[in-house]
């Protein structure tokens, strides 16, 4: 979101009050990346990650009364996982065409680049298989780079669940990894 989308995020649904605007711009200097990048890994496209990361936003300006002082993230985090899971149901999963962190460097060789390219497309490709609980905390944990009790906090989980998830995520990675190799051995697709 751009400050162009903060300017009409304020002046559309803002609640009264001076702190209660600055608090709302707070939350989106501090969260906005964040929530965007989280929308596009869970499989949103950039223009729906984005319709999806201002709509968090216009839900917490409308309800920011009732968000506790430090839990703006988890707030927009659990905001912003709902909105994605209506546009799941809406449409299909589509894949990640653009790298969300390795950005295209134009002084790269074409190799490299088709290279990076491919292996997203394998990452996207193990990670579709992943179920949404998996996925989320996988993500968090070895993209985001949070912490377990960070990604408890923010998911709202005990972090005994977070430890186990990660490493049913982990073992399902490594699986579908291993099994899209052995099919590529014997030249199956």
């Amino acid at each position: 979101m751009s400050g162009a989308s903060l300017l009409q995020l304020e002046s559309t649904n803002a609640p009264e009050g001076s702190a209660a605007r600055a608090r709302l711009e707070q939350m989106f200097r501090a969260h906005h990346e964040f929530i965007w990048r989280m929308l596009r890994r869970m499989g949103l496209g950039p223009d729906a990650a984005a319709d999806a990361t201002q709509q968090a936003f216009l839900i917490a300006a409308e309800r920011l009364g009732d968000i506790r002082h430090g839990s703006e993230r988890a707030f927009l985090f659990g905001t912003a996982m709902r909105l994605a899971q209506t546009a799941f149901r809406a449409r299909r999963r589509v894949q990640l065409e653009e790298d969300m962190d390795l950005r295209a460097d134009s002084t790269a060789p074409a190799e490299a680049l088709a290279h990076q390219r491919s292996a997203l497309r394998l990452a996207d490709r193990i990670l579709a298989t992943l179920n949404e609980e998996l996925l989320t905390v996988f993500i968090l944990f070895e993209i985001e780079g949070l912490s377990t009790p960070e990604i408890a906090e923010l998911v709202g989980i005990p972090v005994g669940t977070v430890a186990s998830r990660l490493r049913r995520a982990r073992e399902a990675f490594r699986a579908e990894l291993e099994r899209i190799e052995r099919r590529s051995r014997r030249g199956e697709p």
